[in-house]
């Protein structure tokens, strides 16, 4: 399957190698923002915390949602994820997500 689509992206004029790479750096950018917002949304605490706890998980699922979308279409294009995650964070171009010392404020 994964021979055909990327025969038939090819044949479109696309460079598909440069393709995939751009996918792969995007689904690592996804990932990255929706552990993130994962760990954003936990720390959301307290009243001031639940006016905003709703905007942090919409834009959580959303960034898991572009994730789950791009991985199958890369592999469809014969990509693949890096197998270390270290790697895979440091293609995506987002700094390492931590939360401030001071989560009161």
């Amino acid at each position: 399957m994964a021979k055909v689509t990327r025969e038939m992206v090819e044949r479109s004029g696309v460079n598909v190698d440069q393709l995939v790479e751009l996918l792969v750096k995007n689904a690592a950018a996804e990932l990255t923002t929706y552990y993130y917002y994962t760990i954003l949304r936990c720390n959301l605490i307290g009243l001031d915390g639940e006016t905003i706890k709703e905007i942090a998980e919409t834009a959580r699922i959303e960034d898991r949602n572009h994730f789950e979308a791009l991985v199958p279409r890369i592999y469809e294009l014969d990509g693949k994820l890096p197998r270390d995650m270290k790697e895979f964070h440091d293609i995506s171009a987002c700094p390492p997500a931590y939360l401030p010392e001071e989560t009161q404020d």
